[in-house]
């Protein structure tokens, strides 16, 4: 009996000053967030890091609901936003696997219905941002339709078919919604089935991950957390949300942070794909010119993807942007560390996660 209890006071004090060496490793992380919210004026917002199939950290600041003072969680349901398209490519590599496409395809091969100037257009030119079709989503062709306002998918469609801007694919990167709402369209036709119900066969269920959503469906809606926005330095509740089900493939992803960093580290290193399928998803996309496609921050365009260096390691990144929720996550590939970010107000939370590998504070997770 004593050798029992004995046993039980080691075993909770170890597992006890391991849950304070955590807690005190974040000291230098809890500065970086504070300064930022106090900064901007943040409301709430969480931080997680992921590696070997556990999470060794996780912490949320401020307010899920600042007028009621209600603490932010890592249990608030997020709208992840164009961390969708990670997903969306991911889907298009499976379907690649099981022989109903190739990424060297026209998108017009598999739409049942045609985009008329898209004939020379490739799946893998719309995956690496580098298709130029023209992006309803606010682009220069559609600087004055109101796209939030739009009531049905297949007003985009007609829409697209009413440009006629000729259009020059694998030539520059050019962040297009419109790409990834189209490629959505395609894993639908070629998998028979609604784009949320393809997502929880092949992700969601088979990764246990009971807080991860498609927001497009029109039978089921998540509580998300309150969404807020600053307006003449003030900040108030955030107005005009769009509606999920319009922007789909494009930016219809939801979850709580848990998921949401699960989720990405298992597309990354898990078995969800195939060795090959991760290997094109991470290879940098190459222009017809032989550069290399790259965005404005510098960033190599992967497949649903952005590929950088942060500390002489290759890092993978995504993030989105909706409805007043902002989400950003980084995978380190040598160490295999994956952390995420995700908050309740309109503006970059990237800065948040870059400033922490500045000063090098990751590497107390490495």
């Amino acid at each position: 009996m004593y050798i029992f209890v004995f046993v039980a006071v080691v075993l909770f004090t170890l597992l006890s000053c391991t849950e304070k060496k955590v807690i005190d490793s974040a000291s230098g992380i809890d500065e970086v967030v504070n300064e930022f919210m106090v900064k901007t004026k943040y409301q709430g917002l969480s931080i997680t890091a992921h590696k070997n199939g556990e999470f060794i950290f996780d912490n949320s600041y401020g307010y899920s609901n600042a007028e009621s003072r209600i603490p932010f969680s890592t249990e608030e349901v997020m709208a992840l936003g164009s961390n969708a398209k990670t997903l969306v490519a991911a889907s298009i590599l499976l379907l690649e696997e099981q022989e109903k496409l190739e990424l060297t395809d026209s998108i017009n091969e598999h739409l049942p219905f045609k985009i008329h100037y898209a004939d020379a257009v490739t799946i893998k030119d719309m995956l690496c941002h580098m298709s130029d079709i023209p992006d309803v989503f606010g682009g220069k062709s559609f600087e004055n339709y109101q796209w939030q306002k739009a009531k049905s998918q297949k007003e985009f469609i007609d829409k697209l078919n009413e440009s006629k801007d000729e259009i020059f694919p694998q030539v520059e990167y050019r962040y297009n919604n419109t790409a990834y709402f189209l490629l959505g369209l395609t894993i639908e036709h070629l998998s028979n089935q609604p784009l949320g119900d393809y997502f929880r066969e092949q992700f969601f269920s088979p990764l246990s991950l009971d807080s991860a959503y498609y927001l497009g469906d029109s039978f089921y809606y998540p509580k998300l957390a309150k969404m807020y926005e600053i307006s003449n330095n003030k900040v108030v509740d955030y107005e005009s949300p769009v509606d999920y089900r319009i922007v789909a493939g494009a930016g219809a992803l939801g979850g709580d942070i848990k998921s949401y960093t699960t989720l990405f580290s298992e597309i990354l290193t898990g078995s969800v794909l195939s060795d090959g399928s991760k290997l094109k998803m991470k290879t940098p996309c190459v222009l017809a010119d032989g550069t290399l496609s790259v965005n404005s921050r510098k960033q190599k365009s992967g497949l649903g993807i952005e590929i950088s260096e942060i500390n002489s390691q290759i890092v993978f990144s995504r993030g989105g942007a909706m409805n007043g929720h902002v989400s950003a996550l980084y995978h380190f590939e040598k160490t295999g560390l994956t952390m995420a970010v995700v908050g309740n107000t309109i503006l970059r939370l990237h800065p948040v996660l870059e400033s922490i590998f500045e000063k090098k504070l990751h590497h107390q997770f490495s």
